[in-house]
């Protein structure tokens, strides 16, 4: 069962790495959107609105893949300890 539990984790944690991802990709799209639409003088809130969730997104999926590792590591990845 905690082979089960670990490869869980551990798929999850490239999960969140896809996702962030796609997020990363997604910001910086939005963000050169909004740059070209305001070098032609215009306002487009709604553009620079979902840039930043894109990179909200980013940033959440990053501190989940990390928490994902440090769970793996300190759980799965310990040498156990030798009885005397």
């Amino acid at each position: 069962m905690a082979w089960l539990f670990e490869r869980t984790i551990e798929l999850a944690a490239w999960v969140a790495f896809i996702l962030a991802g796609i997020c990363l990709v997604d910001s910086v799209y939005v963000f050169y959107q909004f740059i070209r639409v305001w070098m032609n003088g215009e306002t487009a809130p709604v553009l620079a609105f979902r840039a930043g969730q894109a990179a909200g997104g980013f940033v959440l999926f990053s501190l989940v893949m990390g928490l994902l590792a440090c769970i793996d590591r300190y759980v799965f990845d310990q040498p156990q300890a030798k009885a005397r």
